[in-house]
């Protein structure tokens, strides 16, 4: 079994009752805080930008904090992730090479593709800045114990005192996943969405995903402009990661120029 999916498959079976735990109980706002951290300063800004396109080189305070919250997003390790993006999916975007394009049907995009990344089959080498880099290769070597860990020592927590940390994190965590691989199926679907550029791949601009997943769903757009930190072209593509940007330029050491919003 993939290393991913020993975190994937508990999440989507636990997600859900977490979810519900949180909604009920007035928990809500910790749900949507953490996941903002989580799902759009770990992933959609340090994980897919910062170190899959390199838009910002990050001072180490910064790079540590967005690197923990990307590697509780439960999608691999920033190498791994790195990796993919760069190697597999926009080289080789919607071909045989291309790891998660729903073209070889929506559940391999979704949730399939997992199977197929194991650390046999993923050269880390696209991701060879970041081997550079001591707390990233730590993390990655010890991605899935690491996870585990802060669930045991959130459930104990709980225990010991009574709260929710544990129903907050995977509820955060169950809402990031479904986002991040929604976006790998519907916004690769060639009859779904709009498109402002006419690519030879399949990535279009679905704007659920676009204003409710970080920008991610302003797919059709990045993939025009992959080293652009702003998704979003037109002026109702509103890219919410843009929240995010005071804080990239107050803890980077240089900015890609053709990242600028």
């Amino acid at each position: 079994m993939s290393y991913v999916l020993r975190i994937y498959l508990p999440a989507l079976i636990a997600g859900p009752f977490a979810l519900y735990h949180t909604i009920t109980t007035g928990l809500w706002p910790g749900v949507i805080l953490l996941w903002a951290l989580i799902s759009g300063l770990g992933i959609a800004v340090g994980f897919h930008r910062v170190y899959s396109h390199r838009t910002h080189d990050l001072k180490p305070w910064l790079d540590t904090i967005i690197l923990l919250f990307g590697t509780l997003g439960g999608q691999g390790s920033s190498i791994s992730w790195t990796a993919v993006h760069r190697g597999y999916h926009h080289p080789h975007s919607d071909t045989d090479r291309d790891l998660h394009s729903p073209s070889k049907g929506f559940w391999s995009a979704f949730i399939g593709w997992y199977w197929r990344m194991t650390p046999d089959t993923i050269n880390h080498k696209y991701a060879v800045d970041l081997l550079r880099k001591p707390l990233h290769v730590m993390l990655h070597k010890r991605y899935t114990g690491f996870l585990w860990t802060v669930v045991a020592a959130l459930a104990v927590t709980d225990i010991l005192l009574g709260t929710s940390t544990l129903s907050l994190y995977l509820s955060a965590l169950f809402i990031s996943l479904l986002q991040d691989n929604l976006v790998n199926t519907l916004c690769h679907q060639p009859n779904l969405g709009y498109r402002n550029w006419r690519l030879r791949d399949n990535s279009n601009n679905f704007w659920p995903l676009g204003y409710f997943g970080w920008g991610q769903g302003w797919h059709e757009n990045h993939h025009e402009s992959p080293a652009r930190f702003n998704f979003g072209r037109r002026w109702w593509e509103i890219d919410p990661a843009l929240i995010f940007l005071p804080l990239l330029r107050l803890g980077s050491r240089y900015e890609r120029p053709s990242s600028r919003a």
